[in-house]
């Protein structure tokens, strides 16, 4: 029996997510595919109706699972709806937050869905799809008997005892084994995002974090986290990632293990994170900047000590200044998060914020106004007050319910992002700050990286030549050192030693695609058009949505 496992959404603009999906979709993907199911991944968002439809009578799946979220909600509803349509006697089953705490309103309105996983997913979709796989009939039997789902008992909604979560993260296998299995994926992309642990210590009113996941964090071991890395580079040529756990640092003994791995190991990787100001340490940052952490990402909110306490934050505002100075401090790039359009904020408090943002010094950051979603605390008092509708995410038909109305954040959210723009441009690390690092850090192969980015792009060449060429010569066998450099000479016209440098790329990462891609773009500038297209389809081969392959292979038809 086939499985598809399908995330849709026509409401982001951003054609990068079109063909990228939720981590979890894809480690459920490997759970059942160790288990013997044959299961794929589809991203549907880039396809129309009709092309759907073309591919469920192609494949003829016997159960489609559906990713959703509040964001994506009615095209979930849709598509459920589409597959039953096609495919009347096919099991669809809905997962993922929204759903897992919407279970009961979805069950009761949209017939086309016949199951709910509620909370964590892996083992009640394998449970599911082993029951079906024995007979539709036995399922019907074993519904009461399978953990975390939500089901109709005629026209009634009932729910099984809720599942144990999965203690040994460890236990589950990792996503990149059976990720071949995949339709319309982009699968570099999706394989640069990685999660190491789920939960956070914090119950802040607006995530749905401690309902979805509990309030006790799990964590893959920093054996598993390195092994997976170690292989995403050879079998994809991953150099860069991006950690997505709620709260990376919150065991710091396992970041140190984890860190002190990748340097020991040689894995060259650069990525970013996420975490908590009350969570870091300058020993800590240190040691994830020498690792290859490039970036920490902090949910500030607001400067104002009122507001915090209404978001439950647990946080205060010396805390963040004293983490923002650390990271800053060991050279690592701070980006904020902030919430913008909260009930009863005032100029002062809007002042606050932006007080703290000059104090923090961001190099980038992000505001959202606030908004509802099931299972936050925020949502739940709000029904429990009349304030908002209970039945509010079935009602109103937006991507995103905001607790107040775009008219009244949109100003707040502009003057947000403008003190955000121009703290960034003036928090920009100097050369003083370079020399500062490298005295606190010693040598660090992600100084070097930055360091020769921001002489290149103020046009002190010679120095951004020093940067790259020392990565070069300290550590050959770091994959950065040559992209870095051969980016460098390529665009400085020194043709042989760009290509000399993509050769000895390709050599440590063979699976790096944009590197044959650069080597397709050096040949052009050779003349040497055969060759050229050798290498762009070397590295579309290797990933069929790199861009510039795809660009290179067109400019030689014309």
């Amino acid at each position: 029996m086939k499985i598809l496992l399908c995330y849709t959404s026509h409401t982001d603009p951003d054609a990068y997510h079109l063909h990228l999906l939720p981590t979890g979709l894809v480690t459920m993907h490997a759970v059942l595919r160790a288990a013997g199911h044959d299961s794929r991944l589809v991203n549907l968002s880039a396809s129309s109706a009709e092309e759907t439809r073309r591919l469920l009578r192609a494949e003829r799946p016997g159960i489609v699972g559906i990713s959703q979220f509040t964001h994506n909600r009615f095209d979930t509803l849709e598509l459920a709806a589409m597959v039953k349509r096609e495919l009347p006697s096919c099991t669809v089953v809905l997962g993922g937050p929204h759903a897992g705490h919407r279970h009961r309103e979805i069950l009761e309105r949209y017939p086309a869905v016949d199951l709910v996983v509620v909370g964590e997913g892996e083992e009640t979709f394998l449970d599911v799809a082993n029951a079906l796989s024995a007979g539709k009939r036995l399922l019907t039997e074993r519904l009461k008997e399978i953990p975390g789902l939500a089901y109709r008992d005629g026209t009634a909604v009932r729910r099984s005892v809720e599942r144990p979560l999965i203690r040994d993260l460890d236990s589950l296998p990792p996503a990149e084994l059976s990720a071949e299995y995949i339709i319309n994926v982009d699968l570099r992309r999706q394989m640069e995002f990685i999660i190491t642990s789920r939960g956070c210590p914090a119950v802040c009113t607006f995530c749905a974090s401690p309902r979805t996941w509990g309030k006790r964090l799990r964590f893959h071991s920093a054996k598993y986290i390195v092994d997976e890395i170690r292989r995403l580079r050879d079998r994809l040529g991953l150099i860069y990632f991006s950690i997505r756990d709620d709260t990376f640092t919150a065991d710091r003994r396992r970041v140190v293990e984890l860190c002190s791995r990748l340097l020991d190991e040689n894995l060259y990787i650069m990525w970013n994170c996420q975490s908590r100001v009350n969570a870091v340490d300058d020993e800590m940052l240190a040691l994830m900047k020498r690792a290859g952490c490039e970036c920490v990402q902090f949910g500030i909110e607001t400067g104002s000590d009122r507001l915090l306490r209404f978001l439950n934050k647990s946080t205060t505002r010396e805390q963040m200044v004293a983490a923002a100075t650390a990271v800053r401090r060991v050279g690592i790039n701070l980006s904020i998060y902030l919430i913008s359009g909260m009930p009863g904020e005032t100029a002062a408090d809007l002042r606050d914020t932006e007080e703290l943002i000059a104090r923090l010094r961001p190099h980038d950051g992000q505001v959202s106004p606030l908004a509802y979603y099931p299972g936050t605390e925020l949502f739940l008092v709000g029904v429990r007050d009349g304030t908002v509708s209970a039945d509010l995410f079935e009602e109103r038909s937006d991507e995103a319910l905001y607790v107040l109305p775009l008219s009244k954040s949109r100003v707040t959210t502009r003057r947000l992002m403008t003190c955000l723009e121009r703290e960034g441009r003036s928090a920009a690390f100097s050369r003083a700050d370079f020399i500062s690092q490298k005295g606190i850090l010693g040598y660090c192969h992600t100084t070097n990286v930055m360091a020769g980015e921001w002489y290149e792009a103020t046009g002190k060449l010679a120095r951004c030549e020093e940067e790259y060429g020392e990565i070069v010569r300290r550590e050959p066998g770091n994959p950065w050192g040559w992209l870095k450099f051969g980016e460098f000479c390529g665009a400085a016209g020194r043709v042989d030693e760009a290509v000399e440098a993509f050769r000895k790329l390709t050599g440590l990462v063979p699976a790096h695609a944009p590197a044959y891609a650069a080597l397709g773009e050096l040949a052009l500038v050779r003349g040497r058009y055969r060759e050229a297209a050798d290498r762009f389809r070397e590295a579309l081969d290797l990933n069929p949505f790199d861009e510039a392959a795809r660009q290179g292979l067109a400019a030689l038809k014309h």
